[in-house]
C-alpha cells in the first residue's frame, strides 16, 4: 500500500485529487491502494485503525483506535443522521449531508470545509478536497471520515439509518 502522506498522518492536500471507497478499499486517483478494510480494522501499510461501530442501533457511534493509541470517534447530533461530529486525535470536525434528501456531505473542521464525500451508483463513494484551495486535511483523519461517510452513505449500505 502506498504511504500516500510521506509521514503518516501528517497534513495532505486533496484538490485534484479523487480517492475512491468501493468493496471495502480506498484507492486514489492513480489506482494505488491507500487502504483496506478487513475485520473492523483499516489497514494502512503497517498501520492499523481498529473500529468499533453499532449501525443499526437509535444512534450512530463510530469509534477507532490507531495502532498508535490516537483516538477517533463519530457519531450523531440530533435525531437523524444528516449532522454529525468527530474527533479525530484531538481534531474537530463537523460533516454534514448538503441536502437533507442527498448523501453526500462537506466535512468541515474548525477553519472550514475540508473534504467531500459522493456516494456514486456503482456502489462506490469519493472522497475530494471541498473546493480548490481547501485546508489540508491529516491522512488518517481523511480515511477515518470517509469511512464513517461510507459505512452511513454509501450505495445500498444500512438501509436502516438512512433519515
Amino acid at each position: 500500500m502506498a504511504d500516500k502522506a510521506g509521514i503518516f498522518n501528517t497534513p495532505i492536500d486533496l484538490s485534484g485529487e479523487v480517492w475512491r471507497w468501493k468493496d471495502n478499499i480506498l484507492k486514489d486517483s492513480s489506482d494505488q491502494v491507500l487502504a483496506h478494510v478487513r475485520a473492523d480494522v483499516i489497514s494502512v501499510a503497517r498501520h492499523n485503525l481498529l473500529i468499533e461501530h453499532n449501525i443499526g442501533a437509535p444512534r450512530f457511534r463510530l469509534r477507532a483506535t490507531s495502532s498508535k493509541g490516537s483516538l477517533y470517534t463519530m457519531g450523531q447530533t440530533s435525531f437523524t443522521v444528516n449532522s454529525l461530529t468527530a474527533v479525530c486525535d484531538h481534531e474537530d470536525y463537523k460533516l454534514q449531508r448538503v441536502n437533507p434528501f442527498r448523501r453526500e456531505r462537506v466535512i468541515s473542521n474548525n477553519r472550514g470545509a475540508v473534504l467531500r464525500t459522493r456516494p456514486r451508483g456503482d456502489g462506490s463513494v469519493t472522497v475530494t478536497g471541498a473546493s480548490e484551495g481547501a485546508e489540508e486535511v491529516p491522512f488518517f483523519d481523511a480515511i477515518f471520515l470517509s469511512y464513517g461517510c461510507v459505512l452511513l452513505d454509501g450505495p445500498g449500505l444500512q438501509a436502516n439509518i438512512r433519515i
